[in-house]
């Protein structure tokens, strides 16, 4: 490709001199050029045996269509772990935000009828006995023993109470907040693995031709190693050389038209580049005149379907 690159640029020079040697007897600039390529290189954003091959070469494609798959075992492992984590950490963030569950309540509610039936029960036995010591049947103490009974009971049955209604309480907000940025984490987790696994199927970006394939079924291709070319439809640029007395009338934004062999009608191309700095004829040409005449390389960019080809020599000219 290289060769073939330098030889048309040879011709391009050769083109330039000659044509400047009868500038006289030519009323408009005509410039010997060749069609160049701009190829997409295709390659696998992460390495992995390559499972099937959805091209081939000369086969166009659209934005969108199939490329290539890679395996991936490994990326369908990893979804269905990040989807486990997203269900616990939402089961959790949503436990935490009821309060606990009937069950938990209904155990709660038998121990606050165990306090209450205690706390009767100290009561009674109370009520029962200080009228006992103030007659002097029964001792001081034991009014004090009963006393504690009831003030225990009393106690017992309020954080039984209390028991049921924290229970009927959400978790703190703070505990709160940590639990929702878990079922965040879990969530991006998810996409991440989800993005990862559509990265095993590779589409095309832009509408071409399949020029080369680098890689086949059952080949390793390792992440950023070109797979396949793509030709782009719009990939095609005309490089021709222009001399230092031609330069002021031609800019970017020009119009140019582009003549082969086999075209009934020129193409017309619009330039996108101009060298900024002037190259030397080669000595192959034997003109002490064309030897130190300076010329300017100029790329034009060729429209799509215009029925020319990488390395096609051609013509150059422009009103």
């Amino acid at each position: 490709m290289a060769t073939m690159h330098r030889s048309a640029r040879l011709i391009a020079l050769v083109g330039v001199a000659l044509l400047g040697a009868c500038s006289d007897r030519i009323e408009e600039p005509v410039h010997v050029g060749y069609i160049e390529a701009e190829w997409r290189y295709v390659a696998a954003p992460a390495s992995g045996w390559i499972i099937h091959l959805a091209v081939s070469e000369g086969m166009q494609v659209a934005p969108g269509d199939l490329l290539f798959e890679l395996d991936d075992e490994l990326q369908q492992t990893q979804l269905a772990e990040a989807d486990a984590r997203v269900a616990q950490a939402a089961a959790e963030a949503r436990d935490l935000s009821i309060g606990a569950r009937p069950e938990e309540i209904r155990r709660l509610e038998a121990e606050l009828a165990q306090a209450e039936a205690r706390l009767a029960k100290a009561r009674s036995e109370r009520d029962r006995i200080l009228p006992l010591v103030k007659q002097g049947i029964e001792s001081p103490g034991r009014q004090d023993e009963v006393e504690a009974n009831h003030r225990e009971a009393l106690a017992a049955r309020s954080a039984a109470r209390q028991s049921i209604e924290v229970a009927g309480l959400s978790a703190r907000s703070n505990v709160r907040e940590r639990a929702a940025a878990v079922a965040l984490s879990a969530e991006a987790t998810k996409a991440s693995a989800q993005w990862h696994l559509s990265q095993r199927a590779i589409i095309a970006k832009t509408a071409g031709r399949i020029e080369d394939l680098f890689h086949h079924e059952g080949e390793f291709a390792v992440a950023g190693s070109p797979v396949l070319a793509i030709l782009p439809d719009d990939g095609l640029k005309v490089r021709f050389f222009v001399s230092e007395t031609e330069l002021p009338d031609i800019d970017l934004g020009t119009k140019v038209r582009v003549r082969a062999d086999g075209l009934a009608e020129p193409i017309e191309a619009l330039v996108t580049f101009i060298a900024s700095e002037a190259e030397f004829t080669p000595p192959v040409v034997y003109s002490k005149e064309a030897r130190t005449k300076l010329v300017f390389l100029v790329e034009a960019h060729v429209p799509a379907r215009s029925g020319l080809h990488p390395g096609l020599p051609v013509d150059v000219d422009w009103p």
